[in-house]
């Protein structure tokens, strides 16, 4: 089984394009955790696969509290593979602490983090994805013969960025606050149904943010057909991004 983490579609699409190419089956885990609490268990020769957007140089805490709850037979073969703009840091070696895995890639994938920086061009979207398709080739061959690698960009600076970066976004960054809709809002609730810890409901009409933290997917923001969520003030000219698969959810 292959369980995934996704808030634009880019980890969904790697652990569907694993799944078809290994023959297995995926799982989104936010749904698992939804249904109530988590029981996972991997015996002796089967494989399990985590797929997760890197978040601030880390996993996601939901994808961190979901690997608590697996358990790993000996001679289980788990693996763990990473999207990210570009550099993961050290996320995947601490990962290894809620998620003994034998094998870990990173994946880089189209930046959906409008928050912070506006998106990639529609060229560097292609240029990724098409590198990344060839990449899960090898990753899924890996997985068939389970084999033993640690594939992952950590870029300059990744113990600093995964020691003090990702600590300060999981404290701060994922505040609701800032999160507003504006009068394009039509009220379709789609960013409520996506919301993958339930954190926005539909008052009135409109979103509201009814939890003070969330994981900071961005899928509320990057998915509304209208373009009607802002995050403070700098989203406003920035553009959007989910995967192109995604686009009839």
């Amino acid at each position: 089984m292959i369980y995934y983490f996704s808030g634009t579609g880019n980890s969904k699409w790697i652990a569907e394009e694993l799944a078809r190419r290994t023959g297995d089956e995926v799982t989104n885990l936010a749904e698992f955790i939804n249904d109530g609490p988590a029981s996972v268990f991997a015996g002796m020769d089967e494989t399990i696969g985590i797929v997760f957007p890197i978040y601030a140089w880390g996993a996601p805490l939901i994808v961190e509290r979901f690997c608590q709850s697996i358990t790993l037979a000996p001679g289980a073969f788990a693996f763990a593979v990473c999207s990210c703009g570009d550099e993961a840091g050290r996320a995947m070696k601490r990962f290894k602490k809620f998620y003994a895995y034998q094998s870990a890639w990173s994946l880089a994938m189209p930046n959906n983090y409008v928050v912070g920086f506006d998106v990639d061009s529609s060229e560097l979207e292609q240029k990724k994805i098409h590198a990344a398709r060839e990449k899960i080739e090898s990753i899924a061959q890996a997985v068939l013969s389970h084999t033993n690698v640690y594939d992952v960009h950590e870029g300059a600076g990744a113990g600093v960025k995964t020691a003090l970066v990702r600590p300060m976004f999981n404290t701060f960054a994922r505040a609701t606050k800032h999160f507003s809709v504006d009068e394009t809002c039509n009220g379709c609730g789609l960013c409520a149904r996506i919301c993958p810890i339930r954190a926005i409901a539909m008052e009135g009409g409109k979103p509201a943010w009814v939890r003070k933290h969330c994981t900071q997917c961005l899928g509320c923001i990057n998915r509304c057909p209208q373009r009607a969520i802002q995050y403070g003030t700098g989203t406003t000219k920035r553009g959007r991004y989910y995967f192109p698969s995604t686009q009839k959810d």
